[in-house]
C-alpha cells in the first residue's frame, strides 16, 4: 500500500530527479535555464523540507510535493508523480496532503501555478481549485481549504510520533 511521509535531506536526489523529469516532459525549452540555477533550487528544496511529503509505493519513491507560505496563502511549489505510478491516485493524495498540512499550519487559502500544457490542471480543478489568472504560459489556481474536495483514497500516512497530519483541516486563517 502506498505511504506518505515527511521529506528528509536524503530525499533531495528524488526531488532533483522529478523536477528534471517534469522539465523534460512539460517545459523542455527551460531545462538549460533551470540547470543554471539548480543550486538556488536546491536551497529552496532544503528550506521547504519541513513542508515536503514523499509518496512511496512498495518502498520506492513514487512522488512528492512541497509548499511554502506566500502571504496569507499556502503556495504549492512543486508536485510530481513519477511516470510508472501515475493514474493510481498518488497525485490526488499528494494534493490532499498539501491542503491538510497547510490547514494544520493555519492557512485557509491555497494557491499554485501550472504550465498551460500540464495535464495536472484537471486534477487541480477536480479538487476545487479555480482559475484566477493566466499570463499565457502559466495559469494561477486558488482554492480555500473549506472548498477543497477531500475525497478519500487508499494512501496511508506515516509520520513520527512527534508529528501529525490533520485529517480534518482547521480554518484558523
Amino acid at each position: 500500500m502506498p505511504v506518505l511521509r515527511r521529506g528528509r535531506a536524503d530525499d533531495l536526489p528524488i526531488i532533483l530527479r522529478g523536477e528534471r523529469a517534469y522539465l523534460r516532459e512539460i517545459e523542455p525549452e527551460q531545462e538549460n535555464a533551470w540547470a543554471a540555477i539548480v543550486n538556488a533550487n536546491l536551497a529552496h528544496w532544503i528550506a521547504w523540507l519541513d513542508r515536503t511529503f514523499i509518496l512511496e509505493a512498495d518502498g520506492v519513491p513514487a512522488g512528492y510535493e512541497a509548499w511554502t507560505p506566500d502571504g496569507d496563502a499556502a503556495l504549492l511549489t512543486t508536485i510530481h508523480v513519477f511516470d510508472r505510478f501515475r493514474r493510481a491516485g498518488g497525485g490526488a493524495a499528494l494534493l490532499r496532503t498539501f491542503a491538510h498540512d497547510a490547514a494544520a499550519h493555519g492557512f485557509s487559502r491555497l494557491t499554485l501555478q501550472v504550465h498551460r500544457d500540464n495535464p495536472a490542471r484537471r486534477l487541480y480543478e477536480r479538487h476545487g481549485f479555480q482559475l484566477t489568472g493566466n499570463d499565457g504560459v502559466y495559469a494561477r489556481y486558488d482554492a480555500t481549504v473549506e472548498g477543497f474536495q477531500f475525497s478519500r483514497g487508499s494512501i496511508r500516512k506515516r509520520v513520527s510520533t512527534t508529528e501529525s497530519i490533520s485529517h480534518r483541516p482547521s480554518t484558523r486563517r
